[in-house]
This record gives C-alpha cells, structure tokens and sequence, in this order.
C-alpha cells in the first residue's frame, strides 16, 4: 500500500484506533465476538508491525572518492561514491548525539521543577520521567521521555548530495528528438544503469577491500543490534554492523565545496504546526515538517582539469533538523488525526460529542475507502 510507511498513515492509525477504543467503545455484548476480535486484532498487528518507537544508528563516513569510467566511444563519464559503516547501536557523544537521560540541558529544566512544587518528582531510569501525584494520567506522569532502545531495525536509506553550485542532473542533459528526450547514458557494453552502479561499487571494494551493500540491499535486510563480541559474520562484519555505497552520478567536477544529507538513520521528526482556533482544523498547508538528519561537509579544493589528483576532505559531520517534503495527503491525515483526538470528547471530558463523533465516522469511511486494509470497527459505534 502506498501510504504504509508514511508517518502520517501511522498516526492516523494510531489515531483511530485510541479514539475508538477509548471514547466509542462498542456495545459490551460485541466486544466478545469473534467478529469483533479479529478486526481489532488486524488494527493493532498494523500498528505493532511499525517502527513506532524512537531510534538512531550510528554512521561513519569511510570515504568520499571519484571514479572516471569511459564508454565505448572513449568519452570519460566522471561518478562519485560515498562508503559507510553503519552500527545498530546509538551514536557517541562525539556526534553530537545522546541518550535524552544525559541530555544536559533538559534535564537541568526538570530538576528545577521538583526545588519549586515539592509534590513533583523526576526520575531517570531509562529515560527521563516527571511525575506529579493527583494528576490525570497513567501513574501520574506528565512527562515521559525514554531512551532510545535496541532492536532489529530496516533501514531505509536516502542520500542527497550537492555543491555550492548545485546539482548537475545528467537526464535533463539530451536534446530532444521527435518530441521525446534523449537520455543521455553512458554507452559502458550494457544497456541497463544498474550496470553502473555495479561498476562504481566494484571499484570502491577494490579501494577498501571490503564488501559493499547499496542502499537497495540495505533496505531488504533486518540489522540486529549491535554485538562486538558476538561471532562475525562471513564478510567479516560484527553482528549488528554493515559496510554499504551510496554513487552519485549528477555531480559536476566543478565544485569546491559538497554537501552530503545522509536520511533514514533516525525516525525523530519536529512538526511545527501553525496557532489554530480551538474546534478548528489545524492548516496542515502552513505545517513544517522537519527530519533529523546528518550532514556531512567536505572540501574538494584542487584544478577541476585535473581532478583525478584531488582528495575530498571531510571539513564538519553534525545532525541537523532539515526542512522535509511532506505530501498533502499526509498532512491532511495528520491534522484530522490531531483533530478528532483534541474533540471528540466533551469540555469536561467525561462524554463524547455527538457532532464531532458524527464527523469523525464520516471521515473514518473515507479513509476506509483509500486504504482498504481498515477494518470497518465502527459499525457498532455508529449504530448506537
């Protein structure tokens, strides 16, 4: 399904699903059946079947190095390629990245809180959690924020790279002939691009001596978490660690100084969602999306005639939180989600209001009718 993995197809999931058991519960005499238990066991394998949980990797760039290969009609064809090492464990310090129980500056907010209400209490047990007795909540905790934790993860990585010239997209490179674009491939003996690729990545092992995984291979492979002393595995790796390329083949020889936005580490997002009347729909148009991401900096100084000669220096490796396209669909799902859970419940709280309720089963239909995988749970709710 196209919108499975999506982070807003999660949430409208996650969404749905608390609104329904919690506020629209359906009748006691149903909830026994057989009927009624499979469709809500299909609604929670899709949520439990998602990397909800919170995680980052860690990432160490091998190398960033050029390689010139030439086609049949002796015409030079310049591609780049970055090797990696990647760890199923969180990353060091170094990195700029931490556990958010060692997190300085957080945690020197929540330990002022207890010195001024003596009833709250902060603690630190794999996480950071403040709690505050007569509060509405599981155990009294209004604030739970946990660490990362360990487990077999898929990676799904993207690369973006360019230079302070921009990105030289070759595609876009061929005339047109008889109203079609010619795509200007190098002629290398096959007709396929996966050829390249195969090239460039053979000519990087060679390099390293080491067996490389591109990002496709990546993605089709469960990565246990990381194990130094556990058995290595036939090529040599640690349990838990990969060696992968990723090749660019857009870049042009000119530029000086690169930039390479390294996405899929972590899941961690900040959606900054605009001020909105309270009953109202938040405008997910005017809503930022933004993608922890590490973003690594190299230097490429030399004579572009003579490139072959040329080093990449890596000059700065930091995560930042970089601005992400998010499509419309999927911001309408997220604020509608945000929605129906901030209103389908009364002022006080203790009873569901009809008009949003209405809405709500109205909305969950349509939903119903994109992703046909949503089990029709509201039936019953809406016949009461």
């Amino acid at each position: 399904m196209k919108a499975k993995s999506s982070i807003g197809y999660v949430r409208v999931c996650a969404g749905l699903l608390a609104t329904v058991c919690s506020f629209v519960p359906a009748p006691a005499e149903e909830q026994g059946s057989a009927e009624f238990q499979q469709e809500k066991s299909e609604l929670d394998a899709m949520l439990s079947k998602r990397e909800l949980a919170v995680f980052e990797v860690a990432f160490e760039p091998l190398a960033l190095e050029r390689v010139l290969l030439v086609d049949r009609a002796g015409n030079p064809h310049a591609f780049q390629y970055l090797a990696f090492r990647i760890r199923n464990q969180p990353p060091s310090d170094a990195s700029g990245s931490m556990p958010i129980s060692q997190a300085k500056g957080y945690n020197e907010v929540l330990a002022q809180v207890p010195k001024e209400y003596d009833q709250a209490k902060v603690t630190s047990a794999g996480g950071v959690a403040l709690t505050v007795p007569g509060t509405e909540g599981q155990d009294n905790v209004i604030v739970d924020r946990q660490d990362g934790q360990p487990g077999t993860r898929t990676l799904r990585l993207s690369f973006l790279a360019h230079n302070e010239r921009g990105t030289r997209i070759r595609l876009l490179d061929g005339t047109e002939l008889a109203g079609t674009a010619k795509f200007d491939f190098p002629d290398l003996g096959d007709p396929t691009r996966g050829s390249i690729l195969n090239v460039v990545r053979e000519r990087a092992e060679e390099s390293l001596h080491k067996r490389l995984l591109t990002t496709g291979e990546i993605s089709a492979m469960q990565l246990p978490p990381f194990d130094a002393a556990a058995k290595r595995t036939d090529e040599g790796w640690h349990v838990g660690e990969l060696y992968g390329v990723a090749v660019f083949d857009v870049l042009s020889d000119y530029g000086r100084q690169w930039t390479v936005e390294v996405h899929g580490l972590t899941n961690k997002v900040r959606i900054h969602w605009p001020e909105t009347e309270k009953g109202k729909v938040e405008n997910y148009l005017d809503a930022r999306f933004l993608r922890r991401t590490l973003v690594l900096k190299y230097d490429h100084i030399g004579d572009e005639y003579f490139r072959d000669r040329d080093i990449f220096t890596m000059r700065t490796a930091s995560w930042e939180w970089m601005q992400t396209f998010q499509r419309q669909d999927k911001r309408r799902a997220m604020a509608y989600a945000r929605y129906y859970l901030g209103n389908i419940a009364t002022d006080k709280g203790d009873a569901v209001n009809p008009e949003v309720a209405k809405a709500f089963w109205t909305y969950y239909d349509e939903q119903r009718a994109l992703y046909n995988s949503l089990p029709d749970i509201g039936k019953d709710a809406k016949a009461q």
